[in-house]
């Protein structure tokens, strides 16, 4: 695979890889803990994640100036990774759900930003260099797509990490994963901050004579509030009690088989409907009945009714909060494994680690430094700014599958699946399937441009076969039926660029053997296009959900997983369209002395595209699905069409 490319391809990657592993743990249950740990609403957490993803995007166009003018880039890496370490140990340490806590989050999440923004570009320019010299200039989107592969290497693993650390830390205080909980919890605060609003709002723009008139207008306030708001307060209650009677019902606290509350229970507890009145008074009589003595079990013996309030904090405060600052931790783990790799073969990237600043200064006269004219600058530049404003539409919509693809995965997406379809999801089945794939890429048609071999390739898919096998009757054989949590989906996307990345990239080299491959520019509004199919999939399969506004909790229509899974399999193959692609362009037209400033630009662009994550998030309890899939479908054809009007300006820029 590398073979032909020089060696400081392979350090870099891994660095990036490491980096981006501990990233995407963070990411893929960070709008989870949010929610869980301090309460926040779908539209409060939708901004915070936006503006988060904005800077972590937009501070590489700092990062690439400081590293231009100043530092260089090696010296501006090993910075970012410092400043990330003491974000990450932050959002490690656990903490109270106060203000303080909240601080210690913020400031998690903007010094992993600051660091992200001195690491990332300038780490694309170091691989930009390795490919400058003439023997290696036609290797450079294949390198870059072999650089990309490798971020979703980590980013692969990363759900899954989170995922088992989650699961194993709760499954030690006896819990299992259980979104009812952390949402009933967090729907309770929610409508204890609307009758005080409430209130408040009763009193604004009046003006009270004496204390009486004052207290007799916060009264008819609380009483109109109390009409308003109590029974959808009841309902929260019930279904909170609900899902803690049967955590410790399967814990083995509470020996009743029928405490245990099932999906479709929880479904007959979000039912609007009139004919399911009866069943949903029986079961609430059913949970009723239920005395909660034990302290131990987190009640309150002089009032049974605080149950599933103590319950819901200490599940939140005590197990779930807990096993999140644990899978936070892991992002310290692997940033130290991305500095040692970094530092310990410094001599592969050392020699291209120079600006065009100091090329300029330490140039011999028989050496060659490329200086462009003004107008070429101008011209690149201006072709490179309407690329980024293209590909801001694209990352507006693909990085939802952190924020309202997780939230659909949590509410709308069946939570128990077969063990078959668990092959899906368990790393265990993955691998050997990575492996038969691999194999039949490798004997077929070689690997990333390398040579064929039939024999280790064949070699290959056979163990993946018996893995997969061994799989089947070990684990499928053997298990139930299994619970799936929402951040799991995310692992489908850095799978699908593993899998798809060899055979896209062997697709264009085909293509251009014969002279016929697009250029960077065209490959990117195809893939706009392309995005614009995988949030049809959504569309399609949203057509008489209730919309988000509708329901508390969970929905009362569950689909399958495969809807997900189709989605994100779609949006890959725009991505491999798009992104890698993209940051070739970048190293291949930006201007020398702007390297590290135009690397930040792209990023730049996806920072922007981020920050409307959140703005459209924030819609989400707003919209019915359709109409929210809908804008996101007219956002990517609208900026195809605009991309391929200018078409003709990009390609001359490009040469």
């Amino acid at each position: 695979m590398f073979k032909n490319h020089p060696k400081g391809l392979l350090v870099l990657a891994l660095t990036n890889m490491g980096e981006r592993f501990g990233y995407y743990t963070m990411l893929a249950i960070l709008t989870l803990y949010m929610q869980a740990k301090f309460g926040l609403s779908s539209s409060s957490t939708s901004l915070i994640y936006g503006t988060f993803l904005g800077l972590v995007y937009f501070l590489p166009l700092l990062g690439g100036i400081i590293a231009d003018k100043v530092l260089g880039y090696g010296k501006t890496i090993l910075l970012g990774i410092g400043v990330m370490f003491t974000g990450y140990l932050l959002l490690a340490l656990p903490s109270e759900a106060d203000t303080m806590g909240q601080i210690m989050m913020f400031g998690a999440l903007f010094l992993i930003s600051v660091g992200t923004g001195f690491f990332k570009g300038n780490l694309q320019a170091l691989v930009g260099n390795l490919y400058e010299a003439g023997n290696f200039k036609d290797k450079r989107d294949i390198a870059f797509s072999i650089f990309y592969m490798f971020i979703n290497i980590g980013a692969f693993f990363a759900p899954s990490v989170a995922n088992t650390i989650n699961n194993a830390f709760l499954a030690k205080e006896n819990f299992t994963y259980d979104a009812n909980i952390a949402k009933s919890y967090v729907a309770l605060n929610d409508r204890l901050v609307d009758e005080t609003t409430f209130v408040v709002q009763a009193l604004e723009g009046k003006t009270a004579a004496d204390e009486k008139e004052q207290a007799d207008i916060v009264k008819s306030a609380k009483k109109k509030a109390g009409v308003i708001f109590e029974k959808d307060r009841a309902d929260i209650l019930f279904r909170l009690k609900a899902a803690g009677l049967n955590q410790l019902t399967l814990a083995g606290k509470l020996d009743n088989d029928l405490l245990q509350v099932t999906q479709a229970d929880y479904a007959l507890l979000d039912s609007r409907s009139a004919e399911d009145k009866p069943a949903i008074a029986a079961l609430k009589d059913r949970i009723h009945t239920i005395a909660i003595t034990d302290p131990a079990l987190y009640g309150n013996p002089d009032n049974p009714d605080a149950f599933p309030t103590n319950f819901g904090k200490y599940y939140v405060d005590n197990a779930l909060s807990k096993s999140y600052n644990l899978a936070f931790g892991v992002a310290c783990i692997s940033l130290v494994i991305s500095l040692l790799i970094f530092l310990l073969f410094r001599t592969t990237w050392k020699p291209v680690d120079k600006t065009h600043k100091q090329q300029l200064k330490e140039a011999n006269p028989a050496e060659h430094v490329v200086i462009l004219s003004k107008e070429q600058v101008r011209e690149r530049v201006i072709a490179l700014l309407l690329v980024f404003f293209v590909v801001i539409f694209f990352w507006m919509s693909f990085h939802q599958n952190g924020l309202c693809m997780t939230f659909f995965a949590r509410d709308y997406t069946a939570s128990q699946i077969s063990p078959v379809q668990n092959m899906a999801f368990s790393l265990i089945g993955l691998l050997p399937l990575v492996a038969v794939l691999y194999g039949i890429y490798w004997a077929t048609m070689g690997l990333f441009g390398g040579k064929r071999n039939p024999l280790a390739g064949s070699a290959i898919s056979l163990i993946g076969l018996a893995g997969l096998v061994a799989y089947y009757f070990v684990e499928v054989e053997t298990t139930g039926t299994v619970t799936i949590t929402p951040q799991i989906f995310q692992q489908f996307n850095p799978l699908f660029i593993v899998l798809l990345t060899p055979v896209a990239v062997a697709f264009f080299t085909y293509l251009a053997k014969r002279r016929k491959e697009p250029s960077a520019p065209r490959k990117i509004g195809f893939g706009m296009l392309i995005a614009a199919v995988g949030f049809v999939v959504l569309l399609i399969v949203s057509l008489g959900l209730p919309a988000p506004s509708e329901i508390d909790g969970i929905s009362n229509v569950l689909v399958s997983p495969n809807w997900l899974i189709g989605t994100y399999l779609v949006l890959t193959l725009a991505e491999l369209f798009l992104s890698p692609m993209g940051l070739s362009f970048v190293a291949k037209v930006a201007p020398p002395q702007y390297k590290g400033m135009m690397q930040g630009g792209w990023l730049a662009a996806t920072a922007i595209g981020n920050l409307l994550v959140g703005v459209m998030g924030s819609f989400w309890d707003k919209l019915p699905l359709y109409a929210f899939w809908g804008v996101l479908i007219i956002c990517c054809v609208l900026s195809a069409l605009f991309i391929f009007s200018i078409i003709k300006r990009l390609e001359k820029a490009t040469g």
